[in-house]
């Protein structure tokens, strides 16, 4: 997806995501701002809480969400055409892999 693709469909709304390493399942709501998004983590180490990330957006699609190890995890996203989206990495240990599964969009921040 190009930026301005990725921006339609995600900023400003909640989603449901997957690691598919990991398995960890969390919903997103990427900030109006564009240079924001919170995380609430369902399962994993984090479960039951919520973080505030910083993310820089490329024209090329690419996203770069800050963590906490002071990192950039970056990914890019295809449209299935379904209804889901995947995230492959860009960089790190897993660049070229299939990291994530985005689907349930919804508008708004419903994180609560």
């Amino acid at each position: 997806m190009s930026a301005d693709e990725r921006e339609a469909t995600f900023r400003g709304k909640t989603f449901d995501g997957e690691n598919v390493i990991s398995g960890w399942k969390f919903k997103v709501h990427p900030h109006a701002s564009g240079n924001k998004i919170s995380i609430k983590y369902l399962t994993g180490n984090w479960a039951g809480q919520t973080f505030e990330r910083k993310v820089t957006r490329y024209p090329s699609g690419e996203t770069c969400v800050k963590f906490e190890d002071g990192k950039d995890r970056c990914t890019k996203v295809k449209d299935m055409g379904n209804g889901t989206y995947h995230q492959y990495a860009t960089n790190g240990k897993f660049s070229g892999q299939h990291v994530g599964i985005v689907t349930n969009i919804v508008d708004g921040n419903q994180l609560d």
